[in-house]
């Protein structure tokens, strides 16, 4: 029976394994804590040690490509006023998406959606043919989206400012990205022509 006794005792004692330290000269080891302080320090996951998130952007186009593409973003546009006989025209606001979603229809891009808001004011009554008005920088043109003008209820392509009183105007327009730059003017062809610089 004390056989019995010792030879169970002996196997109980074979089956329980030995707990092993950790070894911290490991390579896999110093790897794996390398990974986690560096995770720990705000880090990207899978990243090389000492890699951090980039840090946003101060050019507000930069933002373009960040954005969901139905989420505008507004640009920094210039704000002086441009006068040309009793009209006066002063850029307001400049938004760009790509989406544009009316009361029942979406439209999309590739490209930009420009949602541009103008503030005009006149010494006497005047009508404006925004149909015309195009967005120019260097050699290329860009002409008034008519259909995104329709379905973001920008304002009527015939428009009258009374004397006296000023009024915004919103006009759309359809540009590739890299267009959105330095040197970017608003053309509003007339009697008498008006460029507006916008970046």
């Amino acid at each position: 029976m004390a056989r019995a006794l010792l030879a169970v005792m002996v196997v109980g004692l074979c089956g329980c394994p030995e707990k092993k330290a950790i070894d911290e000269s490991d390579p896999l080891i110093r790897k794996l804590k390398a990974e986690q302080d560096r995770l720990d320090k705000g880090g990207l996951p899978g990243g090389p040690p000492g890699v951090t998130p980039p840090k946003p952007s101060a050019d507000p186009l930069a933002e373009l490509t960040q954005q969901p593409p139905d989420m505008p973003v507004n640009v920094t546009i210039k704000t002086a006023p441009v006068s040309a006989g009793e009209v006066t025209i002063t850029p307001k606001r400049l938004e760009t998406a790509q989406i544009v979603a009316g009361p029942k229809v979406k439209l999309s891009t590739t490209d930009r959606f420009l949602r541009l808001v103008i503030t005009v004011s006149s010494a006497k009554d005047a009508s404006f043919d925004l149909a015309k008005a195009n967005l120019r920088r260097g050699g290329d043109t860009f002409e008034l989206a008519r259909d995104v003008q329709r379905v973001g209820q920008g304002s009527p392509l015939a428009s009258t400012i009374a004397a006296g009183v000023p009024q915004d105007l919103v006009l759309y327009f359809e540009l590739p990205p890299a267009s959105l730059g330095p040197g970017l003017t608003l053309v509003l062809p007339g009697p008498v022509e008006l460029e507006v610089p916008l970046l």
